[in-house]
């Protein structure tokens, strides 16, 4: 007979969890329990359930296997519920483990109960409370094939305190091994001819893509055929910025003159991306329900295939087995009319990542400047973490991706992100460099989590663009409403200072003759740098100023 708990200890080291992110809770004492008696699983305690589950996603994403945090009942649940929502609107794969009343107190309003079904039915993909402790080990299983496929996503395990302190038999572990779809012949066939029958392709490239050679693999199809592609938003690492072949990155609010080009596509392939609203501008491009152009849409799931518009063709197919399966029907020479295609997108692209503003403003630092010498001094197997917020767009326009550097930020736009991804990013690649981008309102959320990388041995740089303001919705309130503001206004602490209190490394940026000083030493330091940039407000986004914003709208 064994434990329940180390059960369970058993069923992740099976399913090859070497990485979870908790906050420790009473509620699952006895895995912490089983937990420390083994040395397989590094356990990383975080500050807050939201970084826990943030962590967790940004690891799923280095290692293409599903994340994984523990948080208690009640109050731990909710604060996770982030991560959760983050994880389904991402497709990224999670499994969320969250402690439980004991069963004999079940719906009876015990403290911190909660129904988890009810509460995160319709966000995740699978949730189940684990009453039989006999079952623990093939619900596991379950939860890891849940999230990991298909549409991969959230997966929810709720383990009612008492029942971890069962003991059941020991059984060998199960792991339920994931299905890998490939096209059907035929239509690798026809869509060989759409390609060669088109003037301008396009592929529209998506985060299914990331970890286990996806890129490589989308890059040989896309010289292979002579195809441009574009980058999903929140993925512009997939295709070397200075690839021939790359042709933009399709974020929030992209700029006109890419939209321009990429909309000249007569037949768009978007492979492992679901074109949701901020890919497509607003369901614009492609357009739904009826797009202007050929379209056709790889992804593993076919419930979401072809689900929000009509396509020529829908492939429910793993992304990178139907790229091996493309590049296997490719041309022994790429169209001239595709390799055109490619310089003409290719160059618009570059011209817009080109940085020739003004490097400071009245109220600070133009923060594109500020990217632009970190763009310069950076190397190029950096992993770049993005929070949620208009200073992103400065970031997203002039920093290379691809070629080494790798791209963390959640396309569900939850600020809090990027901090707790630049901890497990740098816990992951110790040997290179994490460097994240956030906002003073992002810090301020979940920049606690500085603590746990002092704690866990991580060392990422952390640049906070301080313009004492919540940034994206004063945007917003100057479009629609000028010159009228309130509630976006931030009182801000030192952070500097901040970091120092922690132990890490505090630089503070004021003027933009102290750029490439303040990046310099931060590359250069062996623990956690937290680098404040005195950020224009006026300067609210890499395409607008405020003044400008009034002038347009009123």
């Amino acid at each position: 007979m064994t434990r329940a708990a180390d059960l369970l200890v058993n069923a992740l080291v099976a399913h090859g969890v070497d990485r979870l992110f908790c906050v420790p809770g009473e509620s699952y004492l006895s895995v912490l329990d089983a937990l420390t008696a083994r040395d397989e699983i590094d356990v990383v305690t975080t500050r807050h359930e939201s970084g826990a589950g943030f962590m967790a996603l940004a690891d799923a994403r280095l290692t293409g296997r599903p994340g994984v945090a523990f948080v208690s009942r009640g109050p731990g649940a909710m604060n996770a519920a982030i991560a959760v929502h983050s994880s389904q609107q991402d497709a990224v794969p999670l499994v969320l483990f969250i402690g439980q009343v004991e069963r004999a107190h079940r719906n009876m309003g015990a403290f911190q109960e909660v129904d988890y079904g009810r509460v995160f039915g319709p966000m995740v993909k699978w949730v189940a409370e684990v009453n039989d402790a006999s079952r623990l080990a093939d619900t596991v299983a379950t939860a890891f094939h849940a999230a990991a496929s298909g549409t991969p996503g959230p997966a929810v395990v709720v383990l009612p305190e008492d029942m971890l302190d069962d003991d059941v038999t020991e059984v060998p572990v199960t792991v339920n091994r994931l299905a890998r779809a490939a096209a059907p012949h035929e239509d690798i066939e026809r869509l060989r001819t759409l390609i060669d029958e088109a003037k301008r392709p396009l592929i529209v490239a998506g985060g299914l893509l990331k970890a286990n050679g996806g890129e490589a693999a989308l890059q040989s199809v896309a010289e292979a055929f002579g195809v441009p592609v574009a980058a999903a938003v929140r993925h512009a690492d997939l295709m070397p910025g200075d690839h021939p072949n790359y042709a933009g990155h399709m974020t929030y609010g992209a700029p006109a003159e890419l939209l321009r080009g990429l909309k000249q596509a007569d037949l768009v392939i978007a492979v492992g991306t679901r074109l949701g609203d901020v890919t497509t501008q607003g369901y614009a491009f492609p357009a739904a329900p009826a797009p202007e152009q050929r379209v056709v849409q790889v992804w593993p799931d076919a419930a979401a295939v072809g689900s929000v518009r009509s396509l020529d063709m829908g492939i429910a197919a793993d992304p990178l087995l139907f790229l091996d399966q493309l590049r296997a029907v490719a041309p022994e020479t790429p169209s001239e009319d595709h390799i055109k295609w490619c310089a003409e997108l290719h160059a618009t692209a570059t011209a817009l990542r080109q940085w020739s503003g003004t490097a400071e403003a009245p109220d600070g630092i133009v923060f594109g400047a500020f990217v632009e010498a970190f763009d310069r001094l950076l190397g190029d197997e950096a992993i770049i973490a993005l929070d949620a917020g208009n200073f992103g767009g400065w970031v997203q326009k002039h920093m290379r991706f691809g070629g080494g550097r790798a791209m963390l930020a959640p396309a569900s736009g939850a600020m809090g992100y990027g901090v707790p991804a630049a901890v497990a990013a740098s816990l992951r690649h110790p040997d290179r460099k994490v460097v994240c981008f956030v906002g003073d309102g992002g810090f301020l959320m979940t920049g606690s989590e500085l603590a746990t990388a002092m704690q866990s041995g991580a060392a990422p740089i952390l640049v906070v663009s301080d313009n004492g303001s919540y940034g994206t919705i004063r945007m917003h309130q100057e479009k629609h409403f000028p010159g009228r503001v309130g509630m976006t206004a931030l009182t801000n602490p030192d952070f500097a200072a901040m970091a120092t209190a922690y132990g890490a490394l505090g630089l503070r940026v004021e003027t933009a003759g102290e750029i490439e000083e303040a990046i310099t030493t931060a590359l250069s330091a062996d623990r956690p740098v937290v680098i404040s940039v005195k950020t224009s407000l006026q300067h609210i986004s890499a395409a607008a100023t405020i003044d400008a914003l009034r002038t347009a709208n009123r």
